[in-house]
């Protein structure tokens, strides 16, 4: 056998061995006999393709690593607010109190309403506990009103 033989029935022996959809790709590879082939249209616009990855986020009880750390929409944080002016009651449902945040705005609180993270539980007279809420976990925190803004005792 001489050397172009032997390489011709090698390539042969690979064809056959090669799955058949290798062998329809090879083929449909190949420009078609007789048919010209169309000529590529230098001036087409590129067609563009935006992949875009998409996250979620799983809370699991824990805040949002998105959500910023100083105040949200919904409120200014507790360590953010003052107490102006308590408006105290016999009646503890009647008492009210006005705390002010960084912005300049009051506002008006009643036992049980929420501003930002923080919700009246109680209001006294010179004194207004609150339960803050600072990323799922639950505290006591107590705004004090200043003498010298006229408390009376």
């Amino acid at each position: 056998m001489n050397r172009y033989a032997i390489i011709v029935t090698a390539a042969a022996a690979a064809l056959c061995a090669a799955p058949a959809s290798a062998q329809q790709q090879a083929r449909a590879a190949e420009p078609a006999r007789g048919a010209a082939a169309a000529p590529a249209d230098s001036t087409a616009e590129p067609r563009l393709v935006f992949d875009r990855e998409v996250f979620s986020y799983s809370s699991g009880g824990r805040r949002d690593p998105f959500r910023p750390l100083t105040a949200s929409e919904d409120g200014p944080l507790f360590d953010e607010l003052t107490v102006r002016m308590i408006v105290f009651a016999q009646d503890p449902r009647d008492s009210m109190v006005l705390v002010q945040d960084v912005t300049g705005k009051v506002h008006r609180l009643r036992r049980g309403e929420r501003v930002g993270n923080a919700t009246v539980v109680d209001i006294g007279r010179s004194r207004v506990l609150f339960s803050v809420n600072e990323f799922g976990v639950y505290r006591q925190g107590v705004l004090e009103l200043k003498s010298n803004q006229g408390a009376s005792r």
